[in-house]
């Protein structure tokens, strides 16, 4: 049997550096869904909140909250995900980010939008540690 292992198509809609309770992974696939989490990440200092991103049948958003063991106030990359017999393969590195460096912030979100099926489940693979 042949092993299935195809890139997807994805595209960032918002970094952010915030305390909030999130799993390392989590797939949004509703527009109720996305408000649930754009409520969550709402930050009271500013008067404007985030534009609320849609997504279509074939598309989900994907919300990364990994731990980070090399760059305690850093930030993450994706520098490629891949589809494996319906897992998601997110491969990311850690990257220095002055600005969270300086605000002390170790709590980076990354939100992905992911064109394709729905996967059963999300691997994050860091490739600089």
């Amino acid at each position: 049997m042949t092993e299935k292992n195809n890139s997807v198509e994805f595209s960032e809609v918002r970094r952010l550096n915030r305390e909030v309770s999130l799993k390392e992974s989590t797939i949004i696939t509703t527009f109720n869904e996305t408000l649930a989490l754009y409520k969550q990440l709402d930050d009271k200092k500013f008067s404007r909140s985030a534009p609320i991103p849609t997504i279509s049948d074939d598309e989900f958003l994907l919300v990364l909250k990994p731990i980070m063991k090399k760059q305690t106030f850093g930030d993450i990359e994706v520098t490629e995900i891949k589809e494996n017999n319906f897992v998601l393969n997110v491969y990311y590195k850690e990257v220095s980010n002055d600005e969270y460096l300086a605000e002390k912030q170790k709590n980076p979100i990354l939100i992905l939008k992911i064109k394709g099926n729905i996967p059963k489940s999300i691997k994050l693979i860091a490739v600089n540690i």
